[in-house]
């Protein structure tokens, strides 16, 4: 059975935010100078509605911001920075979000960064930390840097922290790509191209876009770049997604010389909707339901069951999931349950579902609570969407930690040697949240073991994991 994920978004990317505190959105990435020098580009995007604007004497608001952001090692501050920000001017009621770049010079290390962001004018605060790797730059092969998604991009002589190599830049700081996106823009840097491929040479970069899962390439996407070897090469590149369906996928970008050997690879996860292709309301309207297929389901169990294909449905769906289980109309969502599983294994349809089925029934069994189904909890959710894992680790008692399970899959789709760490930091319910995993669109808190721990240390200071259901209506999209 072709299982679909929707997977989570915030990748090398982090949002810091409380009830009624300002939110911001920030995301790094990093480059090296001509002469291997590494530093790193700190984006920041306030979302305006929740920062405090005054107006002037002719009525244009604005908004003001005191941002810090500290880089550490050992304990030891490394570097620092605090300043001030004021928001564009805005001319109405209608603010827009306003956005904030910086880069700074950083030696190869581990660093933990700290990021703070104060309203001047309402005088709430957030902050947020995270581990940031620099790594060094290796000069016996073609390097790719990080990719910069951008959203709008011209020619500019102007010199600020939003221009680079020619271009202004206004950032795109999320891996998901709406319905009103029909392209992929993004900027790039090659380096060691003169060391490789030797002075003044031609070759060239290729855009493809694979399946995330199955690895499986999408033929009818394809960019290439025709480049000319330098000590840096910096491109912006534009890959059409207009007829690229749902789902999640990966950029990949090749470097091939004159004889098309492959001489740098790299992939980037993203996640695309295209509402052309997606189920409307008058196709499920119209669905008629294979009487087997009826007969597996009693019509009490229908909300339940519908509820249940959220760990393998897209991100996309949980909205619509939502509002049938909302409206209590079981003929809508028995058709809705249906047309999934049909899209879903259009060639064995009836056996795939008793399979999930009986899944179902198993993670309600071991990980249900007295108030979360089985499928609700994270447990249950993850066992759903990446199947048993290989081996469990169970610390019930360790300790200075509250009880903990490790699990580890040998693979998962692409990926190998991924672990997923649940706790109970209740010490009640047998719900166990994620507390950390290192597999892609997971929950990634590098923290972990300490949290872990915190057990016996109440009153330590430790970030708040601001852990959410991830059907809830607080799933959002970034930027859009």
């Amino acid at each position: 059975m072709k299982m679909r994920l929707g997977l989570t978004l915030l990748l090398s990317l982090f949002t810091i935010a409380g009830f009624g505190k300002p939110q911001v959105y920030f995301k790094y990435n990093i480059f090296h100078t001509p002469e291997s020098e590494a530093y790193i580009t700190t984006t920041l995007q306030f979302l305006s509605h929740t920062f405090k604007f005054i107006g002037n004497e002719e009525g244009a608001l604005s908004a003001k911001v005191e941002i810090t952001q500290i880089f550490s090692q050992n304990g030891e501050v490394v570097l620092a920075d605090k300043y001030e920000l004021n928001s564009p001017m805005m001319k109405d009621s209608t603010v827009e979000d306003f956005y904030d770049i910086q880069r700074y010079s950083l030696k190869e290390g581990i660093y933990d960064y700290e990021l703070i962001i104060e309203d001047q004018h309402s005088g709430e605060s957030v902050s947020g930390k995270q581990s940031i790797t620099v790594n060094p730059l290796p000069s016996d092969k073609i390097v790719i840097s990080d990719i910069e998604f951008i959203e709008d991009a011209y020619r500019t002589d102007e010199n600020s922290n939003f221009s680079k190599s020619g271009y202004f830049m206004l950032p795109y700081l999320t891996n998901y790509f709406p319905p009103d996106m029909n392209k992929i823009a993004f900027y790039y840097e090659l380096y060691n191209t003169e060391q490789i491929i030797g002075e003044n040479e031609d070759f060239l970069m290729t855009c493809n876009v694979e399946d995330y899962l199955s690895g499986e390439l999408m033929n009818d996407i394809f960019k290439f770049n025709k480049l000319r070897s330098g000590t840096v090469c910096p491109g912006i590149s534009v890959v059409p997604i207009d007829q690229l369906p749902s789902g999640d996928y990966n950029l990949l970008i090749n470097i091939l010389n004159k004889n098309y050997d492959t001489l740098a690879t790299k992939e980037v996860f993203f996640q695309r909707r295209n509402d052309l292709l997606n189920l409307s309301a008058t196709s499920v309207e119209d669905v008629e339901i294979d009487p087997t297929f009826k007969n597996s389901i009693n019509r009490d169990s229908i909300p339940y069951f519908l509820g249940s294909i959220m760990p393998i449905s897209e991100r996309y769906e949980y909205e619509t999931i939502r509002k049938l289980l909302k409206s209590r109309d079981t003929v809508m969502m028995e058709k809705y349950f249906y047309s999934f599983w049909k899209e879903t294994s259009p060639n064995n349809t009836y056996v795939d579902w008793l399979e999930y089925k009986d899944q179902v029934r198993y993670a309600e069994k071991l990980f249900g609570t007295q108030i979360k189904y089985g499928w609700e909890t994270d447990r249950g959710r993850i066992h759903l969407k990446y199947g048993s894992p290989n081996s469990i680790i169970d610390r019930p008692n360790e300790p200075s930690a509250y009880p903990y399970q490790i699990w580890h899959y040998y693979r998962i789709g692409k990926r190998s040697d991924v672990r997923f760490v649940f706790y109970n930091p209740d010490l009640v319910t047998n719900d166990y949240p994620l507390l950390h995993s290192d597999m892609q669109g997971e929950l990634q808190n590098y923290r972990w073991e300490i949290d872990l721990h915190k057990r016996d240390n109440p009153n330590t200071n430790l970030d708040d994991t601001n852990g959410s259901s991830h059907y809830g209506g607080n799933v959002r999209t970034l930027y859009r």
